[in-house]
């Protein structure tokens, strides 16, 4: 029965470092590194069927890699209605917005009376550059 111990305690330090990065999505691979430092060494293989469980749970979102790319994960709140709105990453710092207001409404009766296309807004991503990142190029300029 340790060996169950053993998984509860890998998981809980799983959520913990998901939490913890809530603003920003996350590979397995960031997971194994963190878990590395942490002498809570695990199987690649058991984070992955752990993020697939809390995917389907609703506890975190998988984002589908671009081509070549791995998944990335985030963390999100219960009830945070993710499949109701478009995401904005960042491109530089990583940073995931949820753009959860009146403009989903807006731009989501548009494309569907204008365009014929209803929105499916699970896992959908628009990548720029966030307002931090931008306030660090301008200083950059000037």
């Amino acid at each position: 029965m340790a060996g169950s111990g053993y998984a509860t305690a890998s998981r809980k330090r799983i959520l913990e470092f998901l939490k913890t990065n809530s603003d920003r999505t996350v590979t397995a691979a960031d997971i194994d590194a963190y878990l590395r430092k942490t002498d809570s060494e695990v199987n690649i293989t058991t984070i992955y069927r752990y993020l697939d469980k809390l995917a389907k749970e609703g506890t975190v979102i998988k984002y589908v890699a671009e081509k070549g790319g791995k998944a990335v994960y985030q963390y999100v709140e219960q009830g945070h209605h993710c499949d109701e709105h478009l995401h904005l990453k960042c491109v530089k710092c990583g940073c995931i917005i949820h753009l959860d207001c009146a403009f989903m409404d807006e731009i989501s009766e548009h494309i569907e009376k204008d365009h014929g296309f209803a929105l499916q807004c699970k896992n959908s991503i628009l990548y720029g550059t966030c307002r931090k990142c931008l306030g660090c190029e301008e200083g950059e300029k000037g």
